[in-house]
């Protein structure tokens, strides 16, 4: 159990991670509404521009790069300073940036320009949220509720990434970029507040000792008997968090490519790829449901293993046509979760409450720095070869990736520390 509720009563435990859950799910919800708009908006607002698949694929770059240069660092400050906090004074400087695009577009400033500097802003910005928000899930919320939370947490996160590819589709279409720049300033805004309303982190008491179990003492030499915690194999953090980073690489490069085989390949409007989002998040959903029925009585690595595997391969043929496209999209987003959701949820039971942030960090970095070079070598690959082998390309990294790390859990599915601590203390 977490430390917020160490020595706390029953009753008054369940009213703090329920209070918790009803807080930091809309905040998720309403922060990736605005941010999907906004890439959406942003990508399409220089799409229109250059006309080239770079210059799609250069906003997630922006996107990419402050994070895998900075999610360490900030990481570690998720550890150090107080990530309620942090969280919120990146939602209001999230709020000012986010604003300065539409007023800048109003005031007559060129888009192109203004649309990549304000991405990178808000990059930078994201960068320290991400480990203190995915920190704070986990000093918040008890061990025993991760499942569930998680599985609620990825609800709201696709929820609100739905509801933002079908109104920001077809408000781009008819009303214009710049009244959902706008929009997405306020998102940030209202994030700012839920999250500032948790609280400060209760008080915590180290949880009394069972009846009948003895202090160690400090003079006796560590025995089998002593030392069982010790020998206890710890859990494979680092494949965990490779599992995870997989999960980012698959979305970004799949963002870039879905506009382009939308508008380039097929030759259709911002509805359309609305309605491609909508369906992806609609498969998310409804695999969130399914998962929520088979996460304690499937093998996490079996639905890692299917999950990234059905997601990644079905890429070879979503590009093919327009419906094999959408119902491609539909799937993906629904095995995606098998595998998102137990990476996730494994991850944060097996790293402590003190380093969940710089691990985080360095897994949305790592992860987010595989994506920045695969986003360049597969939109090289859609300007000189075509969208099919882009698409190729992002399906056998997929597959490949996800093969190799669940087999090796299938093959040691403790740490290599683990491992040689366990045979020390037996020895």
């Amino acid at each position: 159990m977490t430390t917020l509720l160490a020595g706390t009563p029953p009753q008054e435990a369940g009213a703090a991670w329920r209070r918790t859950e009803r807080l930091l799910l809309p905040a998720v919800f309403v922060t990736n509404l605005g941010n999907n708009i906004q890439l959406i908006a942003s990508s399409l607002l220089i799409y229109k521009d250059s006309g080239t698949t770079l210059s799609v694929g250069w906003v997630y770059v922006l996107v990419a790069l402050p994070q895998v240069l900075l999610s360490v660092l900030f990481g570690r400050w998720a550890d150090k300073f107080d990530r309620r906090t942090l969280c919120v004074t990146t939602d209001v400087l999230s709020t000012l940036t986010a604003a300065f695009l539409p007023l800048w577009l109003v005031l007559g400033g060129t888009s192109t320009a203004a649309a990549y500097g304000v991405n990178l802003v808000l990059a930078v910005l994201s960068a320290l949220f991400m480990p203190a928000s995915m920190a704070l899930m986990k000093e918040r919320v008890p061990a025993e509720r991760l499942g569930p939370f998680n599985a609620n947490y990825e609800f709201a996160f696709q929820g609100g990434t739905m509801l933002s590819g079908v109104a920001g589709g077809f408000a781009v279409q008819f009303f214009g970029a710049t009244p959902l720049f706008f929009f997405n300033a306020a998102t940030f805004a209202v994030s700012a507040v839920l999250l500032f309303s948790l609280g400060r982190r209760p008080a915590t008491e180290p949880a009394p000792a069972a009846a009948g179990t003895a202090e160690p003492d400090p003079e006796t030499p560590e025995t089998e008997a002593t030392a069982p915690a010790e020998a206890l194999p710890r859990g494979p953090v680092a494949r965990l968090a490779a599992l995870f980073s997989i999960g980012s690489v698959i979305v970004t490069v799949a963002n870039t490519l879905l506009l382009v085989v939308v508008v380039d390949r097929f030759h259709q409007g911002a509805a359309t790829l609305g309605i491609a989002d909508a369906l992806a998040c609609t498969g998310i959903l409804i695999g969130i449901a399914v998962y929520k029925r088979l996460q304690e009585k499937a093998d996490y690595r079996l639905l890692i293993l299917v999950g990234y595997g059905v997601c990644a391969g079905l890429a070879f043929v979503q590009p093919l046509a327009l419906w094999t496209l959408l119902p491609g999209v539909f799937l993906a987003g629904l095995t995606f979760v098998f595998g998102r959701l137990p990476a996730r949820t494994e991850l944060m039971r097996n790293i402590p409450d003190n380093r969940a942030g710089r691990v985080f960090g360095a897994a949305n970095g790592a992860g987010l720095a595989v994506s920045l070079v695969l986003t360049l070598v597969v939109a090289y690959i859609c300007d000189h070869y075509g969208v099919v082998r882009g698409y190729a390309t992002l399906a056998a990294f997929g597959t490949l990736a996800t093969v190799a790390v669940v087999g090796s859990l299938y093959a040691r599915p403790h740490s290599l520390r683990s491992s040689d601590a366990a045979k020390a203390a037996t020895s």
